[in-house]
């Protein structure tokens, strides 16, 4: 299911974004170990960034319409356990105004369809959506 582009996103391309990942890695001290791009379904991509820190490996989920979100979990499976890591945020934010880099407190509030009129409200009767997050970062087809 593609959603609008926010007003004020470019769109970048899965090659653009892997390089901002890169950069982003080199910044925060880690390093791309995988990436993994969708088939069909989810509807995001993944960049595997490992650090020797506290974080371990943090996954970067990003769509192409722009959304960024960050899960501490390998397989990133429904549901999606969202989490912070500021100093990653704040690189990928500052590398691309191109990206919406979406917190966790965002991703895990109440999802509301009134909120959100571009959506299929087929999709939405269907898949039911708890939280924004599942319905920025999907398994939809």
């Amino acid at each position: 299911m593609a959603q609008a582009v926010p007003a004020g996103l470019a769109v970048i391309t899965p090659g653009e974004f892997r390089a901002l990942c890169f950069e982003a890695a080199r910044r925060t001290g880690g390093e791309v170990t995988r990436w993994s791009v969708p088939e069909v379904t989810p509807n995001f991509h993944e960049v595997h960034l490992g650090h020797v820190d506290h974080r371990g490996t943090v996954v970067v989920l990003w769509t192409p319409e722009g959304d960024v979100a960050l899960t501490a979990s390998a397989e990133p499976l429904p549901p999606i356990e969202f989490v912070d890591d500021a100093a990653l945020m704040a690189v990928l934010a500052e590398l691309s105004s191109d990206v919406r880099v979406w917190a966790k407190a965002e991703l895990d509030r109440p999802f509301t369809a009134a909120e959100w009129p571009g959506l299929d409200a087929h999709d939405v009767r269907y898949w039911r959506p708890q939280r924004v997050g599942d319905v920025l970062f999907n398994w939809w087809d």
